[in-house]
């Protein structure tokens, strides 16, 4: 049965947090110290959903994964150092992709990314931009899955990031 997106609702939160923990200890089973310092947190799904950019993906009606598209919303992309974007109009980013152990390798990852692929363009929208950090190599194949081109780097208060863009 195909995945089907929504946007998160407050009553989503416990289990959105329970997939983050999923995700940050797959992290962390890697080595890797993206999102091993409290976030995401409750703070940031919570005002995800405020915001309306909380995205619910579901399997039979159960939150199985979650993401945040964001519309021209990363303020830190405007300091993005040691290359440059592909474009400097509107774009879309995605941010907190997350998927529940039970449904990791099933393709949600993937339905996420171009589901944020549509949304950009149902909004006319022709840029897609993101970050990861360098180690996550299962983020990095999906960009490059994707056809995303390395644009350069990120400095965040929590750790520095890899920043790419694809045009749509």
């Amino acid at each position: 049965m195909p995945a089907v997106f929504r946007k998160a609702v407050s009553g989503d939160v416990d289990t959105i947090m329970e997939i983050v923990r999923d995700a940050q200890q797959s992290l962390a089973s890697r080595g890797i110290d993206q999102w091993q310092n409290g976030y995401p947190n409750r703070e940031s799904i919570i005002a995800d959903i405020n915001r309306g950019v909380g995205v619910a993906v579901l399997q039979d009606e159960r939150v199985v994964a979650y993401a945040a598209i964001i519309v021209n919303g990363e303020p830190e992309y405007k300091n993005l150092v040691g290359g440059q974007w592909l474009s400097d109009g509107d774009y879309i980013v995605v941010h907190r992709i997350c998927v529940s152990n039970s449904f990791v390798r099933k393709g949600l990852a993937s339905a996420i990314m171009q589901y944020a692929i549509d949304f950009a363009l149902s909004k006319g929208i022709h840029s897609f931009k993101i970050d990861t950090h360098v180690e996550n190599q299962y983020m990095l194949n999906l960009l490059n899955k994707f056809g995303f081109t390395y644009c350069g780097e990120i400095h965040y208060e929590h750790g520095d990031r890899v920043a790419f863009e694809k045009i749509i």
